[in-house]
C-alpha cells in the first residue's frame, strides 16, 4: 500500500505545481518613437560598419542608410539579431541591450530615415 501512496503523492504536488499560463509577451516600451539620425546611427556606425562597409566583411554596407533599411525590411536584420543572435560576432563590438532596445524598436515603427 505504501508503495503506491508515496508515487501518487508524489505525482499530485508535481503536477500541481504546473501552471498551463500563458507568459505575457516581453515588450521593449516602445512608446517614443526612435529617430533613426539621433537614436540609431551612431551605433550602426560605431559598431556594425566596421565590417558592414564597401569592401568590408559584412554583406551590405551599412553606411548608406538605404542598404541598411533594405535589410530591415526584408527581415533579414531582424533573423541575424534577434532571432539567430549570430550578429555582431564574438570578437566584434556587441550591441548593449538598450542600443537591441531602440533597434527593435525602430524596426518595429518602419524603420524610417527621420
Amino acid at each position: 500500500m505504501k508503495k503506491i501512496i508515496f508515487p501518487s503523492v508524489f505525482a499530485s504536488l508535481f503536477f500541481a505545481s504546473c501552471s498551463f499560463e500563458k507568459a505575457e509577451p516581453l515588450t521593449l516600451g516602445c512608446s517614443t518613437t526612435m529617430s533613426f539620425a539621433s537614436d540609431i546611427k551612431s551605433f550602426i556606425d560605431s559598431k556594425c560598419v566596421t565590417c558592414h562597409a564597401a569592401g568590408g566583411s559584412g554583406t551590405g554596407d551599412f553606411s548608406d542608410f538605404n542598404v541598411f533599411k533594405s535589410k530591415a525590411d526584408d527581415g533579414t536584420l531582424k533573423a541575424r539579431v534577434f532571432i539567430s543572435k549570430d550578429m555582431a560576432p564574438a570578437l566584434s563590438p556587441q550591441l548593449t541591450e538598450e542600443e537591441l532596445g531602440k533597434l527593435k524598436c525602430w524596426m518595429e515603427q518602419g524603420a524610417q530615415n527621420n
